[in-house]
C-alpha cells in the first residue's frame, strides 16, 4: 500500500514539473506542498482546507492532483473568471504535457447549473409569467427582450449565457431555467430542441 502510494507521489511530481514546464514557469515550494496535500486527500479520502497566498501557483496545485488521480472529479470555482481560466487558458496548455507524462487521453469539459440557459418555452409564452410580461412592457428592457429573442431563433443557436447578447439580469432571469422542474416542464414538448439538452453531450465534469 505504501509502495502504491509513493508512485503516486512520484507520479504527481512528475506531472507537476511537466505542467509547470508547459505554461513557461518555475517550481515552487508551497505549489508542491499544495499539490502533495490535494493528491494524499484523493488518495486516502479524506477533506482538506487549503489556505495559501497570491502567486502560490495554486490552480496547478489541484488540478494535477486531480488529473493524475484518473476519475472523475468536480471543480467548483468561486467566479466564472476563474472558470474560464481554468478551462480556457489552463487545462489545454498542460493536457499535450500531462497525457505524456501520464499516457492517457484527458478530458475536461464545463458543467453549468441550468439556470445558465435559455428557456424557450417561458420566452415563447407557454408558460405564464405575469412578473416577466410586466418587467418587458419597461422600454430599455423591451429593448434587451427583443436582442435576446433574435439571438435564440440563431440557428445552431447554444443557449448558453456566456454566448448570448449582453442583456440586463432581469431579462435574463425571466428567459432563463429556473430550476429542475423548468426544466421537466420545458423538455416535455420541446423535446430535445431544448437548449439545455443540446448541450448536455458537453456538460461533463473534469476527468
Amino acid at each position: 500500500m505504501a509502495s502504491a502510494k509513493n508512485q503516486q507521489m512520484k507520479l504527481v511530481g512528475e506531472a507537476l514539473n511537466a505542467a509547470i514546464e508547459a505554461i513557461g514557469g518555475e517550481p515552487r515550494e508551497g505549489q508542491i506542498q499544495m499539490a502533495e496535500a490535494v493528491a494524499n486527500s484523493l488518495t486516502d479520502r479524506h477533506h482538506l482546507l487549503v489556505q495559501a497566498g497570491t502567486g502560490t501557483g495554486k490552480s496547478l496545485a489541484y488540478l494535477v492532483p486531480a488529473l493524475v488521480h484518473g476519475k472523475k472529479v468536480l471543480v467548483a470555482t468561486a467566479t466564472l473568471a476563474l472558470q474560464r481560466q481554468l478551462v480556457e487558458r489552463d487545462l489545454p496548455k498542460i493536457q499535450p504535457a500531462l497525457e505524456k507524462v501520464l499516457k492517457r487521453d484527458l478530458t475536461f469539459a464545463v458543467y453549468k447549473g441550468v439556470g445558465n440557459y435559455l428557456c424557450l418555452q417561458k420566452m415563447n409564452g407557454a408558460e405564464q409569467d405575469p412578473d416577466g410580461d410586466m418587467l418587458m412592457e419597461i422600454g430599455a428592457l423591451e429593448k434587451d427582450q427583443k436582442r435576446l429573442k433574435a439571438w435564440a431563433k440563431t440557428p445552431g443557436v447554444s443557449g448558453d449565457r456566456d454566448d448570448a447578447p449582453d442583456v440586463d439580469r432581469r431579462v435574463w432571469f425571466a428567459n432563463s431555467v429556473s430550476g429542475p422542474s423548468a426544466l421537466v416542464r420545458m423538455i416535455a414538448p420541446l423535446d430535445r430542441n431544448a437548449l439545455p439538452w443540446r448541450q448536455r453531450p458537453r456538460r461533463r465534469p473534469p476527468m
